[in-house]
């Protein structure tokens, strides 16, 4: 029987291995999208039809972890340079982030790498990957880092069991989001893919909700080839706002086609479906309050139960009623009788 020393070492040179074939496809020319179906991808990137996968609708049986504490970042409000590189990689807009980003509040360091985005279409405007109950949010934004404890880049860590830590920000609809504005107004000039552009640098920590110790946590992948399952996710439990017209602008002004090709094609519904969550554990910062359900419950439950007195009380004076209207008829009758007998 094998021990879980030798167990993981399988796990890793299987990772390794599957990685180096994923790598080589890549280098071959397999390319990937959301158009022809996601069943596809496991042809030429065997993890994608794997376990372990990314995302996962976030519903029941999910455990309060009292160890999860607040998320620390070091570096998103004063990044350190003047400028981000913002590219469309044909799949999303991406920004680049310094490696004076990076989480502290980990087992390890994990050091910021980029940032992209995933939504829908003007049809179907929602098009965050992760879901809560199967409710889908307007869009979703991921900030990708890497174990810069262990590994000497990015690239290295991505096929780790422990190489990444993405954090997920949900993005509904609401009001005007400034921040996001720094890079929704530079998307005209990333239309189309392998355009980039150098904007000015800004504070990633507004992009993130106001308070970073509600999340939930569980192990999964990469959602895009070739879905690693080396990803450590928080998927924060507050949306962050953007404003309507700011989803349009990211669901109508980029292009998956590069600038030259003859038929654009728009970058829309770049999003993954669920994944098959099965046995794995999901964890939360924070005990559910289930103050207010109840509350709610029981005050439709104290109405539901005077409805029924009311009704029970209308019912009994109804029949009162009538059984004395046949009572003043039967007496009204009798009489009748009575006169009628005497006049005879």
């Amino acid at each position: 029987m094998l021990s879980m020393r030798e167990f993981w070492n399988i796990v890793s040179i299987s990772l390794c291995v599957q990685a180096q074939i994923s790598q080589q496809l890549s280098d071959t020319g397999h390319t990937w999208n959301y158009d022809d179906g996601e069943n596809d991808w496991s042809k030429n990137y065997p993890f994608c039809g794997g376990t372990h996968q990314s995302p996962i609708d976030i519903y029941s049986n999910i455990k309060y972890d009292a160890a999860l504490t607040p998320i620390q970042v070091v570096g998103y409000d004063s990044p350190g340079i003047d400028h981000f590189t913002l590219s469309n990689d044909g799949h999303s807009v991406k920004v680049s982030l310094p490696a004076t980003m990076y989480i502290s509040s980990l087992k390890h360091k994990y050091t910021a790498v980029q940032l992209h985005l995933h939504w829908g279409d003007q049809k179907r405007p929602q098009g965050s990957e992760h879901t809560f109950n199967d409710r889908r949010f307007a869009a979703e934004l991921h900030i990708l880092h890497y174990n810069s404890d262990k590994y000497v880049d990015s690239q290295t860590a991505t096929a780790k069991e422990d190489g990444l830590a993405v954090l997920g920000i949900l993005l509904e609809v609401g009001s005007f989001n400034p921040t996001f504005e720094n890079i929704q107004k530079y998307l005209s000039q990333v239309a189309y893919k392998d355009q980039e552009v150098q904007i000015p640098a800004f504070s990633i920590r507004n992009l993130l909700p106001v308070t970073l110790n509600e999340y939930y946590r569980y192990n999964g992948s990469l959602t895009t080839p070739p879905c690693y399952p080396s990803v450590l996710w928080t998927v924060f439990r507050q949306p962050v706002k953007i404003s309507q017209e700011q989803l349009f602008s990211l669901e109508t002004a980029l292009f998956s086609s590069n600038v030259g090709d003859s038929i654009p094609q728009p970058m829309v519904n770049n999003f993954r479906q669920k994944q098959e969550r099965a046995k794995r554990e999901l964890l939360a910062s924070f005990k559910e309050d289930f103050t207010f359900p109840i509350a709610i419950a029981f005050i439709l439950g104290i109405f539901v139960i005077v409805a029924i007195i009311i009704y029970i009380i209308r019912k009994r004076r109804a029949r009162q009623q009538s059984e004395s209207r046949k009572r003043v008829m039967y007496a009204a009758a009798q009489k009748a009788e009575g006169t009628s007998s005497i006049e005879i």
